[in-house]
């Protein structure tokens, strides 16, 4: 089943996206891709000197989230000035990673992304800055072995200039440099596996530090004739670019060689965009590199709003007429600005309804985690909903892979999901094999051409194997196959169709059926299905399982589950079923079991939310239902949560408690749990009372400390009261909070006179949920937490 991949994909271009309004179907192929920053430590690592293990961590994080939101390219920052985030012998470490140019992070993060990314599918471009040596000089000490340490004549150096810092720049009318940059390229195609090279667009420096007569000497030296010195300039950057495309050339052809220029070439061009501009500022000349063809993609960082004064619906067609205009491919550049929520949706939909528009970057990195302007939904539920491949670069290599071979589903081993594998295909007529697959799952058998719809696509994966998620409720099975993808997204003919169907039901082991006096908490168990994925297991006391659920838990990866907290003297059903590539099978018929602790007692006096309780009451609870004797543990606090119990007991035989000492006004918890000899019950519901205000004391006996009572009642709707004391005058302020922390209301900001106070709170316009009471005064702070409930 071939796969007419670009041309199915340019249809679709045409015919589904022409409204930039309108929902769309993702493409087939696109690039998605992302930079990731390291400079100044904007994306990756968050600071320099963290340990190699937490750096490493903090990119598998990274990697993990842009895949989830659907993005299938790095572009990952590894010189961003005249350093190396790699093992390099011809510049120093870079001081993001450790704080101190130079010194060794212990690793080789450049390997270890590249790793990364290839084992989720994703490309990675190695991202360098041509030119910039030092961004900020003073910033930090330079390494004696940077080149500006080096080669001090090879340095361009432009002062501080308003809140711009000082500069230094390679010297790019050096033929020196441009070796030496090259160098430093062909070094990294060499010894790493990356998937394309991409430079920025700092070349000769960008306003206000621009270039005026600091390379007159150079010019007199090295200018071949050209009499314009913007033209020798341009010309500089050219032979670099074309220098450094030789020799990703002659190294790894495959290897791809982007750069992302400015996004206005010249003012005026197109007609109406006047602003800065690269060819005459800071002497970049995209279209010479398309001439020359010394690229393969362009990324113009078109960081600008569709209507805006330089309008992204103008400046993209004009970049997608030139590119195709010279056979390259053009994957804009997005920034997440000051934007509207559907800027960034917008754009996207716009390239997509230009063919010559090949995908998208976005920078940076790190707004995809942050979800700003809220893109990442958008991306997981809409724009990259569905798997992609890249486009493929028919001037590099048009000869596709051959087929995986050897299809199957197989179980990995004790605990561990089942998984679909395939075998490395044979080497095709260009001596390719295989770098990526792509699995399609179908609940049909599917015809070729439905190779070319995206929503068959289950996943781009870097390596033959693949654990499948369970599939939607289907026909009773799926059928799976798989194609190979060479390094320039080449598709293979698909691999054989392998049938799976649901597995099978589990057997339930323990607890035996109808087995009586458990626990509070037991352990089930059922067998292991050799090609299941996943488990589902229910509980209830509802034998037909409608109603009065314990648990209902998907996703289980192992066979056990340990039942917490079960209600003493009850019956429980419980069964499960097992999940796979094919589907979810059947429940087992359900097995029961009977709980032989007691069942939580039900507390009687004082009933919840008594008022006025003397300071020695004896505290009433109900028998816990039990088929043997019970005793019983009881605690009463002045909080909610018991940290601190002013009552904690255990052993008692009755059920009552005298409790003694209380103090007046004041509000407590109370709970009581039951134990027999199979085991202990969930806690009694918790009651609160307040006890009764003595006459006169507060009056008469004036307060010698700060204090703040828990408000009463609480739970409460819509008001409750708050009682204070203060042993001095003094100013106090009471302020609630929501539970984000973010300031409600003020409710006392005033001078009071030493003494006890009780004010009212009337919530009646808040929402329900949990609120903060905080009380300052004289040095003293207090919190109190409530709770409002409608």
């Amino acid at each position: 089943m071939r796969s007419a991949v670009n041309f199915l994909s340019v249809l679709l271009c045409v015919a589904g996206f022409a409204l930039p309004g309108t929902a769309q179907i993702p493409p087939k192929r696109e690039f998605r891709g992302v930079w990731i920053a390291t400079v100044a430590n904007l994306d990756w690592p968050s600071a320099p000197g963290l340990s190699g293990d937490t750096q490493k961590s903090q990119l598998v994080a990274l990697l993990d989230q842009l895949r989830a939101a659907g993005v299938t390219a790095v572009v990952f920052q590894v010189r961003p000035e005249c350093d190396a985030l790699y093992t390099s012998s011809i510049e120093p470490w870079s001081q993001v990673l450790t704080g101190t140019q130079g010194a060794s992070p212990g690793y080789d993060p450049l390997d270890f992304a590249v790793v990364e990314a290839h084992r989720r599918g994703m490309e990675l471009h190695a991202w360098f800055n041509p030119y910039r040596a030092v961004r900020s000089v003073g910033l930090y000490p330079v390494a004696s072995s940077h080149v500006s340490v080096t080669h001090p004549e090879w340095i361009l150096a432009f002062a501080q200039s308003g809140s711009s810092p000082a500069l230094k720049i390679l010297n790019p009318g050096i033929p020196d440099v441009r070796t030496h940059v090259a160098r430093i390229v062909a070094d990294i195609v060499r010894r790493y596996d990356v998937d394309g090279v991409h430079a920025d667009d700092y070349f000769y420096p960008y306003p206000p530090q621009q270039v005026t007569s600091q390379d007159d000497s150079t010019y007199a030296l090295y200018n071949r004739g050209i009499a314009d010195r913007g033209d020798w300039r341009r010309d500089n950057v050219n032979l670099l670019m074309r220098q450094t495309a030789d020799s990703i050339a002659a190294i790894k052809p495959y290897v791809k060689f982007g750069m992302s220029p400015f996004g206005i070439w010249k003012n005026s061009v197109p007609p109406g965009i006047v602003g800065l501009d690269a060819y005459n500022t800071i002497y970049g000349d995209a279209m010479a590199w398309l001439h020359q063809h010394t690229v393969d993609y362009l990324t113009p960082q078109l960081y600008w709003k569709i209507t805006g004064p330089q309008d992204y619906a103008a400046l993209m067609p004009w970049w997608a007429d030139s590119t195709a205009a010279y056979g390259r491919h053009l994957y804009t550049g997005h920034i997440f600005g000051s934007y509207t929520a559907s800027e960034l949706p917008g754009q996207v939909r716009l390239n997509r309804a230009n063919p010559k528009v090949g995908g998208s970057v976005f920078f940076r990195a790190q707004n995809i985690p942050a979800n700003t302007l809220t893109f990442a939904d958008s991306l997981k539920q809409n724009y990259y909903r569905f798997p992609a491949l890249l486009p493929s670069m028919a001037w590099k290599d048009a000869v596709p892979p051959y087929m995986p071979r050897g299809i199957r589903y197989e179980a990995q081993g004790p605990g561990l999901p089942a998984t679909l594998r395939w075998d490395l295909p044979n080497t095709a007529p260009d001596g390719d094999s295989a770098s990526r697959y792509v699995v399609y799952r179908f609940d049909h058998h599917p015809s070729g051409a439905e190779l070319d719809d995206p929503h068959n696509i289950l996943s781009v994966e870097g390596s033959r194997s693949f654990v499948p998620p369970v599939p939607p409720a289907g026909p009773g099975a799926y059928q799976y196959l798989v194609t190979a993808l060479d390094r320039n997204y080449n598709e293979s003919d698909s691999s054989s169709i392998l049938i799976i169907g649901p597995p099978p039901v589990p057997v339930l082991v323990s607890p035996l059926n109808a087995f009586a006096d458990v626990p509070e908490s037991v352990r089930v168990v059922w067998g292991s299905i050799p090609l299941a994925t996943a488990y589902q297991l229910q509980v209830s006391i509802d034998s037909g399982f409608a109603g009065g659920m314990y648990l209902d838990a998907a996703g289980i990866t192992d066979t056990t589950r340990v039942l917490r907290a079960l209600e003493g003297q009850s019956r429980y059903f419980w069964r499960a079923r097992a999940s796979g590539a094919g589907g979810t099978g059947n429940y087992a018929l359900p097995f029961s079991f009977t709980t032989g602790h007691p069942r939580k007692p039900v507390l009687d006096f004082p009933a919840n939310s008594t008022t006025d309780v003397p300071v020695s009451v004896v505290l009433r609870w109900r028998p816990a239902e039990s088929t043997q004797s019970v005793r019983y543990r009881i605690q009463c606090a002045r909080s909610s949560d018991f940290a601190s119990p002013i009552l904690d007991t255990t052993g008692v035989a009755d059920t009552t408690r005298l409790l003694t000492g209380l103090q007046s006004f004041t509000i407590y918890f109370w709970r009581v749990q039951g134990t027999n000899a199979i085991g202990t019950s969930n806690w009694s519901a918790v009651y609160l009372f307040r006890t009764v205000q003595v006459a006169g004391v507060e009056e008469e006996v004036m307060p010698v400390t700060y204090a703040l009572e828990q408000n009463y009642p609480n739970p409460f709707n819509p008001t409750t009261t708050i009682a204070f004391q203060v042993p001095a005058s003094g100013r106090v302020t009471i302020i609630v909070y929501d539970l984000l922390g973010r300031e409600v209301e003020t409710i006392v900001d005033e001078q009071f006179s030493a003494g006890r106070y009780r004010i009212s709170w009337r919530a009646g316009n808040r929402s329900s949920g949990v609120y903060f009471l905080r009380m300052t005064a004289g040095g003293f702070t207090a919190v109190k937490r409530m709770v409002l409930i409608k």
